[in-house]
Protein backbone atom coordinates (compact mmCIF):
# COMPACT_ATOMS: atom_id res chain seq x y z
CA UNK A 1 0.00 0.00 0.00
CA UNK A 2 0.78 3.68 -0.22
CA UNK A 3 1.71 6.20 2.02
CA UNK A 4 0.11 8.74 0.64
CA UNK A 5 -3.41 9.12 2.17
CA UNK A 6 -6.57 8.62 0.29
CA UNK A 7 -8.70 11.33 0.04
CA UNK A 8 -11.52 9.92 2.44
CA UNK A 9 -8.23 9.48 5.23
CA UNK A 10 -7.48 13.37 4.99
CA UNK A 11 -11.34 14.78 5.16
CA UNK A 12 -11.40 12.43 8.54
CA UNK A 13 -7.90 14.43 9.48
CA UNK A 14 -9.23 17.39 8.71
CA UNK A 15 -12.85 16.98 10.53
CA UNK A 16 -10.38 15.34 14.13
CA UNK A 17 -8.58 19.12 13.74
CA UNK A 18 -11.39 21.40 13.60
CA UNK A 19 -13.40 19.21 16.27
CA UNK A 20 -10.64 20.62 18.16
CA UNK A 21 -11.21 24.07 17.45
CA UNK A 22 -8.28 24.30 14.95
CA UNK A 23 -5.54 23.88 17.56
CA UNK A 24 -5.03 20.45 17.55
CA UNK A 25 -5.57 20.16 21.49
CA UNK A 26 -9.29 19.46 22.35
CA UNK A 27 -11.79 22.22 23.77
CA UNK A 28 -12.46 22.55 27.54
CA UNK A 29 -15.58 22.44 27.49
CA UNK A 30 -15.94 18.75 26.48
CA UNK A 31 -17.24 16.88 22.91
CA UNK A 32 -20.61 19.67 23.64
CA UNK A 33 -18.56 22.38 22.93
CA UNK A 34 -19.91 24.09 25.91
CA UNK A 35 -23.96 23.18 25.22
CA UNK A 36 -24.15 21.23 28.94
CA UNK A 37 -22.63 24.37 30.23
CA UNK A 38 -24.69 27.10 28.85
CA UNK A 39 -28.05 24.96 29.76
CA UNK A 40 -26.38 25.43 33.63
CA UNK A 41 -26.00 28.67 33.32
CA UNK A 42 -29.84 29.21 31.84
CA UNK A 43 -30.80 27.11 34.81
CA UNK A 44 -28.94 29.18 37.66
CA UNK A 45 -30.76 32.45 36.22
CA UNK A 46 -33.94 31.14 36.58
CA UNK A 47 -33.40 29.17 40.18
CA UNK A 48 -32.29 32.96 40.67
CA UNK A 49 -35.63 34.41 40.98
CA UNK A 50 -36.06 31.89 44.03
CA UNK A 51 -32.62 31.56 45.50
CA UNK A 52 -30.59 34.45 45.74
CA UNK A 53 -26.53 34.12 44.53
CA UNK A 54 -27.35 31.24 41.86
CA UNK A 55 -27.45 33.39 39.15
CA UNK A 56 -24.34 35.59 40.33
CA UNK A 57 -22.73 31.74 39.97
CA UNK A 58 -24.21 31.89 36.75
CA UNK A 59 -22.42 34.33 35.47
CA UNK A 60 -18.74 33.55 36.82
CA UNK A 61 -19.71 30.72 34.59
CA UNK A 62 -20.70 32.20 31.59
CA UNK A 63 -17.71 34.13 31.86
CA UNK A 64 -15.04 31.52 32.47
CA UNK A 65 -16.22 29.84 29.63
CA UNK A 66 -17.29 32.08 26.66
CA UNK A 67 -13.81 32.12 25.52
CA UNK A 68 -13.28 28.39 25.83
CA UNK A 69 -16.34 27.47 23.84
CA UNK A 70 -17.15 27.06 20.29
CA UNK A 71 -20.15 28.61 18.72
CA UNK A 72 -23.52 28.88 18.62
CA UNK A 73 -22.28 28.31 22.46
CA UNK A 74 -20.25 31.61 22.57
CA UNK A 75 -22.91 33.64 21.55
CA UNK A 76 -25.13 32.23 24.19
CA UNK A 77 -22.19 33.10 27.09
CA UNK A 78 -22.10 36.74 25.82
CA UNK A 79 -25.84 36.75 25.96
CA UNK A 80 -26.31 35.11 29.10
CA UNK A 81 -23.51 37.80 30.48
CA UNK A 82 -25.13 40.86 28.96
CA UNK A 83 -28.87 39.47 30.64
CA UNK A 84 -27.05 39.67 34.20
CA UNK A 85 -25.52 43.24 33.27
CA UNK A 86 -29.14 44.19 32.04
CA UNK A 87 -30.70 42.82 35.08
CA UNK A 88 -27.82 44.50 36.69
CA UNK A 89 -28.93 47.76 35.71
CA UNK A 90 -32.79 47.22 36.04
CA UNK A 91 -31.73 46.23 39.65
CA UNK A 92 -30.17 49.22 40.85
CA UNK A 93 -32.28 51.58 38.96
CA UNK A 94 -35.58 50.01 40.72
CA UNK A 95 -33.92 50.40 44.30
CA UNK A 96 -33.05 54.00 43.26
CA UNK A 97 -36.40 54.14 42.52
CA UNK A 98 -37.58 52.62 45.55
CA UNK A 99 -35.54 54.90 47.87
CA UNK A 100 -36.77 57.81 45.84
CA UNK A 101 -40.14 56.92 46.59
CA UNK A 102 -39.28 56.40 50.53
CA UNK A 103 -38.25 59.95 50.68
CA UNK A 104 -41.07 61.21 48.73
CA UNK A 105 -43.59 59.17 50.94
CA UNK A 106 -41.71 61.02 53.94
CA UNK A 107 -41.47 64.12 52.73
CA UNK A 108 -45.22 64.55 51.55
CA UNK A 109 -46.72 62.95 54.37
CA UNK A 110 -47.81 60.12 53.48
CA UNK A 111 -49.83 61.20 49.60
CA UNK A 112 -46.28 60.07 47.59
CA UNK A 113 -47.11 56.67 48.40
CA UNK A 114 -48.04 56.53 44.79
CA UNK A 115 -44.24 56.73 43.82
CA UNK A 116 -44.35 53.19 44.95
CA UNK A 117 -45.74 51.72 42.04
CA UNK A 118 -42.98 52.94 39.76
CA UNK A 119 -39.99 50.46 41.17
CA UNK A 120 -42.47 47.74 41.19
CA UNK A 121 -43.68 48.20 37.67
CA UNK A 122 -39.98 48.33 36.77
CA UNK A 123 -39.04 45.45 38.17
CA UNK A 124 -42.24 43.68 37.20
CA UNK A 125 -40.73 44.39 33.42
CA UNK A 126 -37.02 43.25 34.55
CA UNK A 127 -38.49 39.71 35.65
CA UNK A 128 -41.23 39.46 32.48
CA UNK A 129 -38.33 40.37 30.03
CA UNK A 130 -35.42 38.13 31.96
CA UNK A 131 -37.75 35.14 31.58
CA UNK A 132 -38.94 35.50 28.07
CA UNK A 133 -34.85 36.41 27.38
CA UNK A 134 -33.45 33.18 29.17
CA UNK A 135 -36.50 31.37 27.31
CA UNK A 136 -35.57 32.66 23.86
CA UNK A 137 -31.88 31.68 25.06
CA UNK A 138 -33.02 27.84 25.75
CA UNK A 139 -34.99 27.85 22.24
CA UNK A 140 -31.53 29.19 20.52
CA UNK A 141 -29.98 26.70 22.45
CA UNK A 142 -32.22 23.37 21.65
CA UNK A 143 -31.92 24.05 17.73
CA UNK A 144 -28.45 24.82 17.62
CA UNK A 145 -28.40 28.29 16.80
CA UNK A 146 -26.52 31.39 17.88
CA UNK A 147 -28.67 33.90 19.81
CA UNK A 148 -27.99 37.87 19.26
Amino acid sequence: MSDIPTEREQSEAEMDFNAHNGTGMPPSQGEDGGNSMVNIVYILYLIGFFIPGTSALGIILAYINRNDSREPYTSHFQFQISIFLTGLIYSVAGLLLYLFSIAITAISGGIGAVFFVFPLLLMLWWAGWTIYSIIRGLRALGRNEPIY
